[in-house]
C-alpha cells in the first residue's frame, strides 16, 4: 500500500476476499496448495496468527486470465493447522494471504473460528449490485509502501472512494478494458494508491462493513491517476459464492 499515514490495522477475517489466481502472487495455479497457507488475526508478518492448510482453490468457472482478468474470484477449502480452536501459534514468515469474509478466494472453514479481539467477521453484500460511485470504503494489504520500495511488514489500511465506472473506461482511462463487475477506487490524495502486493486484499465499504469487492490490479505505477486501481466486485457472484459453499 503505498501511503503518505499509514494506517494500521489489527484484525482479519473469517471469511476471506482475496484475488483469484490472475491478481494474487501467493497462488501461482488453482491446482498447487502444497506449502500455502490462510493465517487469521495476522497484524504484522513475524506476528502470531491462526494458521489454516488450503485444502483446495477453485476458481470462478468464467475467469478469464490476463489481460482481461475477467471473474477474477476463487474459493479457498482449507482446515485449521495444530491443536486448539483459535489458539494463535506463532507463524513467522507465513506469507499470508490476505483476508477478508467473503470470497474472491472465499474461505469455508471446517472448524468453527470464534470471533475475539482480533478476528471478525465482515458482513456479504445482501443484494447483487455492484457498489455504486462515491461510496466510501477502505482497502488493505502488505504491498509495496511506495514505489519501488520494500514489502509493508504490518497490515496497511487506506481509506478509498468509488470511481464512476464508465468514466474509468473511457479513453483516458482504462479504455473499454474494464467489465461490469469491476470498480475503480481512488484515495483522497494522489500519492496514495494500493501497490504490488496488495491484490487480493478486501475492499470494504459502509458502515455495516461489508465486503464490496477484492483488489484485482492496478498500473505499473501504483499512483498513475489515469488506471486507477481496480477491484472485481462480490456483490454480482453472491449465488455462485452460496452454491460452492453451502
Amino acid at each position: 500500500m503505498a501511503v503518505d499515514d499509514r494506517h494500521r490495522r489489527s484484525g482479519l477475517y473469517v471469511w476471506v476476499i482475496h484475488g483469484g489466481p490472475g491478481s494474487s502472487t501467493l497462488i501461482p495455479s488453482v491446482l498447487r496448495t502444497a506449502g500455502l497457507r490462510l493465517v487469521l488475526g495476522l497484524h504484522a508478518l513475524d506476528g502470531p496468527g491462526l494458521a489454516f492448510h488450503i485444502k483446495s482453490i477453485i476458481q470462478h468457472p468464467d475467469y478469464r486470465p490476463a489481460p482481461a482478468l475477467e471473474n477474477d474470484l476463487a474459493l479457498l477449502k482449507v482446515h485449521r493447522d495444530g491443536p486448539g480452536e483459535n489458539s494463535a501459534p506463532h507463524c513467522p514468515r507465513c506469507r499470508p494471504i490476505p483476508l477478508s469474509p467473503a470470497p474472491s478466494c472465499h474461505s469455508q472453514l471446517e472448524r468453527k473460528v470464534r470471533p475475539s479481539r482480533i478476528i471478525q467477521p465482515l458482513a456479504l453484500p445482501s443484494k447483487p449490485q455492484v457498489v455504486a460511485a462515491g461510496a466510501r470504503c477502505s482497502v488493505a494489504g502488505w504491498g509495496l509502501t511506495q514505489q519501488g520500495g520494500h514489502l509493508a511488514q504490518v497490515l496497511q489500511e487506506l481509506d478509498v472512494h468509488v470511481l464512476d465506472t464508465r468514466m474509468c473506461n473511457n479513453s483516458r482511462f482504462w479504455n473499454g478494458s474494464l467489465f461490469p463487475n469491476m470498480v475503480c477506487l481512488a484515495a483522497a490524495s494522489k500519492n496514495q494508491a494500493p501497490c504490488k502486493g496488495d491484490s487480493g486484499g478486501p475492499l470494504v465499504c459502509g458502515k455495516r462493513q461489508v465486503v464490496a469487492g477484492v483488489l484485482s490490479f492496478s498500473s505499473r505505477i501504483c499512483t498513475n491517476t489515469f488506471k486507477p486501481p481496480v477491484a472485481t466486485a462480490v456483490a454480482p457472484y453472491m449465488l455462485w459464492i452460496r452454491k460452492v459453499t453451502g
